[in-house]
């Protein structure tokens, strides 16, 4: 009967009944609502072709649906040992337990896809010896039998089912134990369990409302230091995403700022105090929420880790992939709370860093690394010895010696296929911890040679299938399949590239949607330089013509720099932590004014911030230093340092200053009052302010927002 030890019986029961007391409690114990919005099948309300999918939830209750071993009972805090319930964990689900099942007996249109979420009740998981999920489906006099091991994370399986007589379907859900084993906590939970005939069922619809147009979200900030920003105009930020037509925004959240320390594992309850802000706003103003999990770069803590070397980690070492899969899990938990969230993905620029590896000089590091991230074993698995060195024109006699190759080696062929299973398996694993969770595919081919000395291209198109995720993210540039020469082409031209990238990913990606997470349709990184851009008067023509491709190649787009920002280099540079990050020094002060945050320096204060190089992702001869002098109580001379070069400015009123930099040696500051004493706030460190096009640094409207509200317009079918 699923039994449980009395000591975590009592605290879940508690638990339960507290919850319980909330709902609307029906005969059953609990209100036949619809499922919550936890898991991404039921999010999309999945369509077969000839009418709505069959959920089993709905059809609880129906004569085709039988309930074996019902028994009441005070072991569970619902009540009883089999059938619907509702708590804050599993929100509305199936519950099964052992010597119960559940049968139900239907005709359906062949073939046939039976999806199932599934998961064993994180409350009794730690105590459970292990529960499988069995599944008989019986067709025709023909038994087929699946067994599926359980954990305290959501799993989905997907069964093909085809009919073979006029026959009912019979499937029976049971749950079994491995030899050995016993029934103490077995709580096994079903979700989302949908029959359907479209192929498969999870890849039908991206969202029931249209097309997605999305806007990625970090106020005035960047990604890099806008979970410790004080985000003053959250309320008015969303307003303003929705009157440009945009039904949903795109969160960045990195994993490090979340989750700070792997062994032992730490989250940073701030940074999810500030997501919770975030949904709750997104939510109040009618707006869907996706996000990007994993992100690399964020300024916590990083004078004593280099970002970069965690995700290397990734690849060699158990801990840090338990550590990721915590974080995904919590990561799910969170977001899926709220009815706001749709779906979040990967993305193979955060990852992409671990091919730095390539880099080192001395073939004996390339070696130990080869051996360390698992490459090596993965030649073994995927080459003859023989085949590797005809292939690459190598000479090395065993597995062991076989070093990672440098990027203008033939081999790098087959690290850049390592590089892609490597993201596949990660995918996998994450998805069994946050279902329907996909990737950004990399659409750009990367050149290799050959071992005769001519140039080839790299395609990762076996990563497009993104798993069981039922949708493929992207990024789509309009460099894109130019030559990237420096030319710039006419609006007509990247059309062509647009709809010819865009079809590649669809003929490659089993049709699934796909979501253009990040649709950069103009560029002024000073990287990029060289790169294709269309015309400048010609971006907006682009933007009001190209909705139809689009709409044909795709089921939803979003756009990266909804407003310019600095490159600022600066932890907590709103002081939204009061001296968190900072060095103070003196009185000093951290003080609200007008529900702002800011920091008061009085004669002699100062506060300072060491800035790793790490942080400088924009190299440039010149740089900046901007704030907000908010008050000025004594007016005086102001010193600010950045690494060792110093400028002193009087200050005699409030206003916006920005000193410029060059020389500077490093990039540590300092902001120290000689004999003044002012209030200060929104100080940034930057060297690039990147364009969006849409809305500048200030908020103002520039030359493409038009156009955007053109394409939302035209993208806004139902």
């Amino acid at each position: 009967m699923g039994r449980i030890s009395r000591k975590l019986y009592a605290v879940i029961l508690l638990a339960g009944c507290i919850f319980l007391m909330s709902c609307d409690n029906s005969s059953e114990g609990l209100h036949n609502g619809t499922t919550d919005n936890s898991v991404a099948t039921d999010q999309n309300s999945i369509e077969g072709q000839n009418g709505e999918a069959w959920q089993l939830l709905e059809h609880l209750e129906d004569e085709s649906v039988s309930v074996w071993g019902y028994q009441a009972s005070d072991q569970f805090p619902y009540g009883y040992n089999v059938g619907k319930i509702e708590d804050e964990v599993v929100g509305t689900a199936i519950l099964i337990t052992p010597g119960t099942s559940i049968v139900v007996e239907e005709t359906f249109e062949s073939p046939v896809f039976l999806s199932i979420d599934y998961i064993l009740h994180p409350w009794v998981a730690a105590d459970s010896d292990g529960a499988v999920l069995s599944v008989s489906v019986e067709n025709g006099g023909n038994i087929d039998s699946y067994m599926f091991n359980a954990t305290d994370a959501f799993q989905n399986e997907v069964i093909t089912i085809d009919q073979s007589s006029d026959n009912d379907i019979r499937i029976t859900f049971s749950v079994q134990n491995e030899p050995g084993g016993d029934d103490i906590c077995d709580w096994l939970i079903l979700k989302n369990v949908i029959v359907d005939n479209s192929m498969p069922p999870v890849h039908k619809i991206f969202n029931e409302d249209g097309y997605v147009r999305s806007a990625t979200y970090f106020s005035d900030e960047w990604p890099l230091n806008f979970w410790n920003s004080e985000m003053d105009d959250l309320d008015q930020d969303m307003k303003q995403i929705r009157n440009d037509g945009f039904d949903s925004i795109i969160l960045v959240i990195p994993w490090r700022e979340f989750q700070p320390e792997l062994d032992p594992i730490i989250y940073n309850e701030y940074a999810f105090d500030k997501l919770e802000r975030v949904m709750q706003a997104a939510e109040q103003n009618n707006l869907n929420v996706y996000a990007r999990i994993g992100y690399t770069w964020d300024f916590y803590n990083d004078e004593n880790e280099n970002i970069v070397d965690r995700f290397c980690r990734l690849l060699g070492e158990d801990s840090v992939k338990d550590a990721w899969c915590s974080y995904c899990e919590k990561m799910y938990e969170t977001l899926s709370a709220h009815s706001c969230f749709r779906e979040a993905f990967l993305t193979w620029e955060d990852f992409w860093n671990t091919l730095g590896v390539c880099d080192e000089i001395f073939e004996t590091a390339r070696r130990e690394k080869a051996d360390y991230i698992g490459y090596q074993t993965w030649v073994e698995d995927n080459f003859a010895l023989s085949e590797y060195n005809e292939s690459f024109g190598t000479k090395y006699k065993s597995y062991t010696a076989i070093p990672v190759p440098q990027r203008t080696e033939p081999a790098m062929a087959a690290m850049y296929s390592f590089y892609d299973d490597f993201l596949i398996e990660l995918l996998e694993m994450s998805q069994r911890y946050f279902p329907n969770l996909s990737m950004e595919v990399r659409l750009d081919w990367d050149v290799i040679y050959t071992p005769d000395g001519a140039q080839d291209y790299y395609k990762h198109t076996k990563t497009f299938e993104c798993g069981k995720s039922y949708f493929t993210a992207t990024m789509y540039g309009i460099p894109m399949g130019f030559q990237n020469v420096g030319e710039r082409v006419s609006y007509q031209e990247a059309m062509e590239k647009t709809e010819y990238m865009l079809k590649m990913l669809k003929s490659q990606n089993g049709d699934k949607p796909v979501y253009v997470e990040q649709f950069i349709f103009a560029d002024n990184t000073p990287k990029f330089i060289n790169n294709a851009q269309i015309k400048e008067e010609e971006v907006n023509e682009y933007l009001e013509n190209v909705a139809p491709i689009l709409l044909d190649n795709s089921e939803g787009y979003g756009i990266w720099t909804y407003r310019n920002y600095c490159s600022n280099m600066l932890y907590n540079s709103q002081f939204a932590l009061g001296e968190e990050g900072w060095k103070i020094r003196g009185d000093v002060a951290f003080k609200e004014s007008d529900g702002s945050m800011a920091c008061l320096l009085r004669q002699g204060a100062s506060i300072s911030q060491s800035v790793d190089k790490v942080r400088n992702h924009f190299d440039s001869e010149e740089y900046f230093v901007s704030f907000d002098v908010v008050e000025v109580e004594l007016p005086g001379e102001l010193t600010i340092s950045v690494g060792t070069k110093s400028q002193t400015i009087e200050l005699n009123e409030s206003g916006k200053i920005c000193v410029a930099f060059s020389g500077v040696g490093s990039f540590d500051i300092k902001v120290m009052s000689r004999d003044c004493t002012v209030k200060i706030d929104n100080i940034k460190l930057y060297s690039q302010v990147q364009q969006g096009f849409l809305y500048d640094e200030n908020n103002e409207e520039l030359q493409c927002i038009e156009g955007i509200r053109a394409l939302n317009e035209q993208l806004c079918v139902y």
